[in-house]
C-alpha cells in the first residue's frame, strides 16, 4: 500500500519535470527561431548581400531539357544512345581546343 501511495505522488512529479524540461527546450528553440526571423527582417549589409545573391541565383537557375540526365519518357536504350552521342561530341570539342 505504501508503494502505491508513493507512486501516486512520484509518477506525476516525474512527469511534471519531464514535461517542464521538454517545454523549456521548445521555448529555447522558439526564441532562437524568433531571433533568426528578426535578423532576416532587418539584415545587416553582409546578410543583405547574401540574401540578394541567393535570390538572384534562384531566379537564374532553370533546369531545361538540355540539363536533364534521366527521364521516364524515353527507353533506357534510347537514353544510353543519346548519352554516348553527347560524350562523342564533347570529346570532339575537347580535341579541337
Amino acid at each position: 500500500m505504501q508503494v502505491y501511495a508513493g507512486s501516486f505522488f512520484a509518477i506525476p512529479l516525474i512527469r511534471w519535470f519531464s514535461i517542464k524540461r521538454k517545454n523549456d527546450q521548445i521555448e529555447n528553440r522558439n526564441k532562437a527561431r524568433l531571433q533568426f526571423a528578426r535578423a532576416l527582417e532587418s539584415p545587416d549589409i553582409a546578410l543583405r548581400r547574401k540574401l540578394l545573391s541567393a535570390r538572384d541565383m534562384a531566379q537564374n537557375t532553370v533546369i531545361g531539357k538540355e540539363r536533364i540526365v534521366y527521364t521516364t519518357d524515353k527507353d533506357m536504350i534510347e537514353q544510353d544512345y543519346e548519352a554516348e552521342e553527347w560524350d562523342r561530341r564533347f570529346r570532339e570539342v575537347e580535341k579541337s581546343d
